[in-house]
Parts: C-alpha cells; sequence; structure tokens
C-alpha cells in the first residue's frame, strides 16, 4: 500500500500506520523513501536487551523511564526507529500515539542483530546524530563490543567510546555509572 500526499509526494509516516505488520515484526523508515519491515529478534538479542535495561533502570533520572515497544518518529528528516531500548520523560511515554518525539530521547540503545547489522551500526547511527539524541548505545553481538556515541553535532556523533564485552563502558550523566558489558551474550 502506498499513500500520496495531494502534491503527489508517499506519505511514509501514513503508510507506516497503516501496514498489517506480523506480530513481532518492526517496522521503520530508516533510508528515503522505503519502510523496513525486519523479523522478531532471537532469544540471545532480547537477553541483551533485558540486562541493558536492568543495569540503567537503577541510574534513571528522576521522572523517566525506559521503553522497548514505541518508535521515535522524526518527521524533519522522514525517519522512524523503533529501538531495542531508549530513555524518555515518563510523561513523553505517556502517550496515546505509537510513538514519541526525539527531543524527548536521551538515550537510544541497539543490539546489533546478525540480519541487519547495517541497520544499527551505520543507518541508526546517522538517524541518531540527525535526531540529535544525546547518546546512542550499540550493543553487538557479532562483534563482541559496546560502543557509546555521544556530542551530537550537525547530523553527526563527535566522540565515541568502545569496550570489548567484558570492559565497562562509563554512562554519562545523566545516568552516571559503568555499564557492566560482560553480562551481553555473543552470537
Amino acid at each position: 500500500m502506498t499513500v500520496t500526499t495531494p502534491d503527489g509526494a508517499v506519505d511514509l509516516f501514513k503508510t507506516l500506520d497503516e501496514l498489517d505488520v506480523p506480530k513481532g515484526y518492526r517496522a521503520e523508515i530508516l533510508r528515503e523513501a522505503e519502510i523496513t519491515v525486519s523479523p522478531p529478534p532471537i532469544g540471545k538479542h532480547q537477553r541483551n536487551v533485558k540486562d541493558l535495561d536492568r543495569q540503567i533502570v537503577p541510574h534513571l533520572p528522576e521522572g523517566y523511564d525506559t521503553e522497548v515497544h514505541l518508535e521515535i518518529r522524526m518527521h524533519h528528516i522522514v525517519k522512524s526507529t523503533m529501538p531495542d531500548l531508549f530513555v524518555a520523560p515518563e510523561p513523553a511515554l505517556d502517550t496515546e500515539d505509537y510513538f514519541v518525539s526525539p527531543d524527548d530521547v536521551i538515550l537510544a540503545a541497539e543490539v546489533v542483530s546478525r540480519s541487519n547489522s547495517g541497520n544499527d551500526r551505520v543507518e541508526k547511527l546517522g538517524i541518531y546524530a540527525a535526531a540529535a539524541i544525546p547518546l546512542y548505545l550499540l550493543i553487538d553481538p557479532i562483534r563482541a563490543s559496546t560502543t557509546l556515541y555521544f556530542s551530537p553535532e550537525d547530523g553527526h556523533y563527535t566522540e565515541n567510546v568502545t569496550a570489548p564485552f567484558g570492559k565497562s563502558v562509563e554512562i554519562p550523566e545523566p545516568f552516571g555509572f559503568e555499564l557492566d558489558t560482560s553480562r551481553f551474550r555473543t552470537y
């Protein structure tokens, strides 16, 4: 199904909203004029997400929470992602929509999938930087490493730090804790 606007342009957000996506699949706008549908993640992938959630929750800023089901919709760059986990203010998460604004997101996290590693390593890296999301955490079970990207400027993250699984990664304020990467599983 394709939905067009009065000027003939495809309205990707409307099309995305009207898609009948099978249970567990994710539909995202990662590339220009294209909706990407990804299969449900494997168990090890989800265990890594759960381990991240367990570690981050005790360090959440007051009034913030983690989310794993809503999308981040970036109208200004015509992109939409469904991160494996992100952090936003509780009032923003208490929405009647299926999405939140990137302006509310202070951290987005992805666990690299075997079937679409480029989406997490390249596409989403660029999208989150362009949306000025302050922190992007990439857990890579294929490379057994964790990378934190930060300081977005002019559509790019200007700084990053990578650690192999087993070494900790400093998650800066407003979280302020050492992420234990030894808990993450490899594929």
